[in-house]
């Protein structure tokens, strides 16, 4: 009688079905910005503008140290209620006030000054470094209450999966967005005023997705009520800090998700120097190969939500999704023809389709809920903000990865063409294969070993998970 009175709780849902499309149309200013960075910051600092790709690799690293600080900080700061609580919630103003500034600053990564880059290397690697600063400081104000409020807005297993049924579609179409606009406004050429002007039009169209967004974000009366209940701001920033790395939970999903950045962003960054110096092409037909990898993914949809709602097991989906990611991934390397690099990349897609649905709203949802209730607090801001330095260490390991093989291999900064480059190297091949390895072989063992790491480690089980739930209410969280 109780498991029976358990399911029918579970298939219930106090939303609309408007407040998932909204709250999940987030992903068209955050995939605009994020792929934007992921896709071209480390092209236009290197091949552009000239800098040596270990001041690109030094201005990501003290990045990341920032972030480290920066993220749970802010996360513990914001964690807390307000006078405007009652009327608008703890997340929506923090939210409405950190999301146009974050637009902007994507403008400013991509406005570098015009020095050369060779005599005054300096001037770049400091505009580079605070511009990103500053588009972290914005991104984490905004990601960081989103990331909570999604799990205590959609609270039941049934309310999550109907969020992925809105968030994989509207996702994969603003990946397909992220991934294909930015370089069609590079079709005008791929100089400093290039990079310039996609930069501002990436900026504002990221502001429109924004305002789509901002009515999902508001958070209801019954999700304010439990700002509310007893004991729920009694732990310290550094006893928060010590509950989030004592949980195993967190610490394989810490792994996993950093590998799958790492390894997806890694993939990302290089396309463009696949497309110029392997393919031979020019930068905006880099959109060809991205929406090839985004077709696959949406062929994929149908099959993975079948596949999700069939095993009814979000651990055993996730490893499945992960190998067989890497899996895809390796034949990057080896393409022979543009024929191949194309059946390649759509497969990848089909394949990626499986993580893109579910490792952020499900899967990280339910390591937030084991934090909850394995400190007592309904204080998961801080876990949170911690999970957000990822992004900023997985870019950390992708610009030391690239840095390294291009010193390895010979190749020269400041040549956007594939003329240029090769009559400015003594070996234009090896430099080709290091830009293969780092398409491909690279990130395919990095997702593999996240993904060897979760199958073996990650502690929750299905059956963990509803058991969560229910600690969850006796808490009132």
């Amino acid at each position: 009688m109780n498991e029976s009175f358990e399911e029918n709780k579970e298939m219930e849902s106090r939303h609309p079905q408007w407040r998932y499309a909204s709250n999940a149309l987030f992903q068209f200013p955050v995939t605009l910005l994020v792929t934007t960075l992921a896709a071209f910051m480390f092209f236009y600092y290197e091949a552009v503008l000239g800098l040596n790709a270990w001041y690109i690799f030094l201005a990501v690293a003290l990045w990341t140290i920032w972030d480290a600080v920066n993220d749970p900080l802010i996360a513990f700061l914001v964690d807390r209620n307000t006078r405007l609580t009652r009327r608008f919630g703890r997340r929506f103003p923090w939210i409405v006030i950190g999301i146009t500034p974050w637009c902007l600053c994507l403008y400013l990564v991509f406005s570098a000054p015009d020095v050369d880059a060779s005599t005054s290397p300096w001037i770049l690697f400091w505009w580079l470094l605070i511009s990103l600063v500053l588009f972290d400081t914005f991104r984490t104000l905004v990601e960081v209450n989103l990331g909570v409020l999604r799990p205590d807005l959609f609270r039941t297993e049934e309310e999550r999966r109907q969020m992925s049924k809105y968030f994989m579609p509207i996702d994969m179409i603003a990946i397909a967005l992220g991934m294909i606009i930015p370089p069609l406004f590079l079709s005008a050429g791929a100089g400093r005023e290039g990079f310039a002007f996609m930069g501002a039009m990436v900026a504002f169209l990221a502001l429109i997705g924004a305002i789509l967004f901002l009515p999902g974000a508001r958070e209801d009366k019954t999700v304010i009520d439990r700002y509310f209940t007893g004991d729920y701001e009694k732990m310290s920033f550094f006893k928060g800090m010590k509950e989030v790395v004592k949980l195993k939970s967190f610490l394989v999903y810490f792994v996993f998700i950093t590998a799958w950045v790492a390894s997806t962003d890694l993939m990302i960054g290089n396309t463009i120097f696949l497309t110029i110096y392997v393919v031979r092409a020019s930068p905006d037909e880099v959109t060809i190969l991205f929406a090839t990898v985004i077709l696959g993914a949406l062929f994929s949809i149908p099959f993975w939500i079948w596949a999700l709602k069939r095993m009814q097991n979000n651990k055993k989906l996730a490893t499945i999704g992960g190998f067989s990611v890497s899996a895809a991934m390796v034949p990057i390397s080896f393409f022979q023809t543009i024929v191949d690099l194309l059946i390649i990349l759509f497969i990848l897609g089909f394949c990626l389709g499986s993580l893109w649905a579910f490792i952020y709203t499900i899967i990280g949802a339910n390591v937030q809920d084991d934090y909850a209730v394995k400190t007592g607090k309904n204080q998961k801001a801080i876990l949170v903000g911690t999970i957000g330095i990822l992004g900023r260490l997985a870019a950390a390991l992708d610009e030391f990865l690239i840095a390294t093989v291009h010193t390895l291999t010979g190749f020269e900064p400041g040549h956007n063409t594939y003329e240029s480059l090769a009559s400015a190297v003594d070996n234009i091949e090896l430099v080709i294969w290091g830009i293969r390895l780092l398409s491909g072989v690279i990130p395919a063992i990095i997702i593999f070993i996240g993904t060897l790491v979760f199958w073996k480690f990650y502690p929750l089980s299905q059956e963990e998970v509803l058991k969560n739930k229910r600690e969850l209410e006796k808490l009132g969280f």
